[in-house]
């Protein structure tokens, strides 16, 4: 078939509408509102072959995304996965996906560590756009994303490159490649347990190291230098300095993360969390931290004690206690007006500014590419990778294990503990090409 891919489902926050009663008009699933606000959809399913059982398809789906609506950014992947498969399953296979053989789920692994150009771009936020009283597919949305290098999109906007270079970066990380496995089997599992599927197709691939390959896990190239680091923290405290109203709260979102070793969800929250200073608690002479995070997991994290100034200090910017009191239900961030919360979008936003003005300083500077390179691609995910390969030489692997939140001690020990690589390439660099002992 020669027609685009489009978005078939809209946001977390949307779809939960569907099944929400006090939204609902009586004898209504949700959907028929849902559809009538995006023609757009019933028209994309009418237009595929009938072979493709589109409508169907449709609704085994929305089933299966409801029974994996517990956390939004749960949703979020179990979405893109499925959806992908059923796009797929209609353009290239014109076929339902219920129908799809081992063969066909091979070639689906094929094509999502090489799929077509057009079907690659730019990680677009809005899956639809309102057009007066509906809602329209957004043009720009395919279903692959991709989050191009600084210096890429640099070269674009300076017209040096074609936005067609775009989808020649695109390579799938092998969790990715991994995730696809998991969430297609888990589709599978869920049909064939409702009693409309017909096998799982994914897990009768015997040679999965076709798709994924195992490798040992590193931190080089997601942790900054100790130069880097260095000017990025002394570029939040600058910032804060000149405009303590608008930047405290910079400096503090920088240094808790790096401290505690926080993903962007820890700040974030989710719809059974809040953040709030309460977090925070002392305990005998210690303080700790206390989330919920990945996987609805509560757990308590260490606190440095040379964190303690900072927290004090952008609490003071909002006329808060030095220290939080017990059980304090204070937003632990705020928006510049006071309301409470910010996005997961605005807080990178805040951390990529001090890695850009860190940048700047470096360059200002005069120190060579090779120091400022990795900065360049620095994300916020990078700040916890960067704080847990400072630390590891320095605390036991169980506590930073626990701290960092990792399931498995072999994950923080692959990471962050390759003493036995810095063996061998200690030994290494005493040998000689030319004097041979």
């Amino acid at each position: 078939m020669n027609q685009k891919p489009q978005p078939l489902f809209d946001t977390y926050k949307t779809f939960m509408a569907l099944f929400d009663p006090e939204l609902k008009v009586p004898e209504d699933d949700g959907q028929t509102q849902y559809v009538a606000e995006r023609p757009a959809i019933a028209e994309y399913l009418d237009s595929m072959p009938a072979s493709a059982c589109a409508h169907s398809d449709m609704e085994h789906v929305r089933n299966f995304l409801k029974s994996y609506s517990g956390l939004e950014t749960t949703f979020r992947g179990y979405r893109t996965q499925v959806e992908r498969l059923m796009l797929w399953s209609w353009l290239k296979k014109e076929k339902s996906i219920l129908d799809l053989t081992r063969s066909d789920a091979e070639d689906f692994m094929r094509f999502i560590l090489s799929p077509d150009p057009e079907w690659i771009g730019t990680s677009v936020r809005d899956r639809f756009i309102k057009a007066g009283e509906i809602f329209e597919p957004n043009p720009m949305w395919r279903p692959f994303g991709i989050q191009a290098k600084k210096s890429l999109m640099k070269e674009i906007a300076e017209g040096k490159r074609s936005v067609a270079a775009i989808p020649d970066e695109y390579k799938p990380a092998q969790g990715s490649v991994r995730q696809v496995f998991a969430i297609c089997s888990s589709f599978y599992d869920f049909a064939n347990a409702d009693g409309f599927g017909k096998g799982n197709p994914f897990r009768a691939i015997k040679q999965k190291s076709t798709f994924v390959t195992r490798q040992k896990k590193k931190s080089a190239g997601r942790a900054l230098s100790k130069l880097q680091w260095d000017f990025v923290i002394e570029t939040a405290e600058q910032m804060a300095a000149e405009d303590p109203t608008r930047h405290e709260r910079t400096l503090f979102i920088l240094v808790t993360i790096f401290s505690m070793y926080l993903r962007v969800s820890d700040l974030v929250g989710n719809k059974n969390w809040t953040p709030t200073m309460g977090a925070f608690f002392r305990s005998g002479e210690n303080w700790w931290m206390s989330i919920v995070g990945k996987g609805n997991k509560q757990a308590e994290i260490s606190v440095r004690p040379d964190y303690l100034p900072y927290l004090a200090r952008y609490r003071a910017t909002r006329n808060l206690t030095p220290m939080p009191g017990h059980e304090e239900d204070t937003p632990l961030l705020t928006k510049l007006n006071g309301e409470p919360g910010l996005t997961d979008r605005q807080i990178r936003s805040i951390i990529q500014q001090v890695f850009d003005r860190a940048l700047d300083r470096m360059k200002a500077e005069g120190f060579p590419e090779h120091e400022i390179g990795e900065l360049r691609q620095a994300s916020l995910h990078w700040l916890r990778h960067t704080s847990a390969t400072f630390d590891a030489p320095h605390r036991d692997i169980k506590h930073l294990q626990a701290d960092m939140r990792h399931e498995n001690m072999s994950t923080t020990q692959d990471i962050y503990y390759n003493t036995d690589d810095k063996e061998r390439a200690a030994s290494m660099s005493k040998r000689s090409i030319r004097d041979i002992a």
